[in-house]
């Protein structure tokens, strides 16, 4: 009974970690042109790789860390990285109501590690009707641990990289959206708050919003999104 019970346990482990592998690929030069980042604009290692750990959210920390250099108020980039991390408000909000059956702990250490990837890929799986604890953790944590170790070889890597755009690893992230993108527009919902938030995106990026660009267009292509569905649904 214990040796079936340890044989699903691996198998769901496995199953999260590997629908993980591909964000993992995108997720690694990434995390290792944070680390140079970090490097070369002299933050300590530990604090480095504890921003990794607690923080866990690139965007913010590619902005945090290059506020830091610049001096800038603490109190800035605290509401800074708020406004940046807004988004996970909403993606909370869309994923909570597949999470009702679970225990308190177990939605806090889902949720602690919920990041713009994984939300995508909760999403399909939980529309399908998947809503496995062990694997959703397992997906998590793929990326929360390739993350950290991505920033430590960056950090090592820093005084040897002078320019990391030269390596490519700055469209590294990009590339792997746009592949996510692609496998959630699987229906007409899906591609018209793609659609929707990207031109607004791009719209609010020519007025020059900056961070704000990423909340109001996250907002508009999901209202997008919801509204053709239940247009949709009065037409049937």
């Amino acid at each position: 009974m214990q040796s079936k019970r340890t044989i699903q346990f691996l198998s769901s482990v496995w199953k999260g970690a590997k629908q993980a592998i591909p964000i993992v690929l995108g997720i690694v030069p990434t995390g290792m042109a944070y680390g140079i980042l970090a490097q070369q604009t002299g933050l300590g290692f530990w604090t480095t790789l504890g921003m990794s750990l607690f923080v866990f959210a690139g965007a913010s920390q590619f902005m945090a860390v290059s506020m830091m250099h610049n001096a800038v108020a603490p109190g800035a980039i605290i509401g800074a990285t708020f406004m940046v991390n807004f988004r996970y408000v909403l993606m909370s909000a869309a994923i909570a109501p597949h999470l009702n059956n679970w225990k308190m702990w177990r939605r806090a250490l889902f949720g602690g590690m919920l990041t713009d990837e994984t939300f995508i890929l909760h999403s399909l799986n939980f529309s399908s009707g998947v809503i496995d604890f062990v694997s959703a953790v397992a997906l998590n944590s793929s990326l929360y641990f390739s993350w950290a170790a991505s920033n430590i070889v960056g950090y090592n890597l820093g005084a040897m990289i002078a320019n990391p755009e030269v390596w490519g690893l700055d469209f590294a992230l990009p590339a792997m959206f746009v592949g996510l993108l692609m496998s959630a527009c699987k229906d007409k919902m899906g591609a018209v708050a793609a659609i929707v938030g990207g031109v607004i995106s791009v719209w609010l990026h020519l007025l020059n919003a900056g961070n704000w660009a990423v909340f109001f267009s996250a907002l508009a292509g999901a209202t997008a999104g919801v509204c053709f569905n239940i247009k949709e649904g009065d037409n049937q």
